[in-house]
């Protein structure tokens, strides 16, 4: 049975391994996701940081005692020009290949949620590669919906 649980440090290595295989499938889709030598490291870094922050949740979901997904999501503001100003932001949920299509991305968001929700949040953002179909479709049957273009230009 998957268990979802609040992050540990003692989970960081195999996030750091899921990370690795999420973003090598972004990579495969646009080059811009390529990994930097010490990207792996730098993740590392941040994941621990995220783990002790009050502004943050870290989730792992474990079969067993093996890590299989995590999600990253932290509390949020817009500028002071808009009704509402706070928000929560999802940066990654990502499975294990051989987890996906089980319900735990699903299951996971669920947890988010009750999170934002006991923050007084009421909206999510996120942002999602315009070439990552998976996640695209995810997204959608999740309820979400596009309100903004991010766009880039090389220079």
């Amino acid at each position: 049975m998957i268990q979802i649980v609040n992050a540990k440090y003692a989970h960081v290595p195999e996030i750091v391994e899921i990370w690795k295989e999420f973003i090598d499938f972004h990579m495969e889709r646009d080059a811009f996701f390529t990994r930097s030598e010490d990207g792996h490291l730098n993740f590392e870094k941040h994941v621990r940081k995220l783990i002790e922050s009050e502004n943050s949740r870290v989730l792992v979901a474990l079969d067993g005692g093996k890590v299989v997904a995590y999600s990253i999501a932290h509390l949020a503001h817009h500028p002071p020009v808009f009704k509402n100003v706070n928000y929560g932001f999802i940066s990654d949920i990502a499975v294990r290949q051989e987890y996906r299509r089980k319900g735990i991305g699903g299951d996971i968001l669920h947890k988010i949620k009750n999170w934002f929700s006991k923050q007084g949040i009421t909206r999510i953002e996120l942002r999602v590669s315009s070439k990552n179909e998976v996640a695209q479709s995810f997204w959608i049957r999740q309820l979400f919906k596009e309100y903004v273009y991010v766009m880039y230009s090389e220079i």
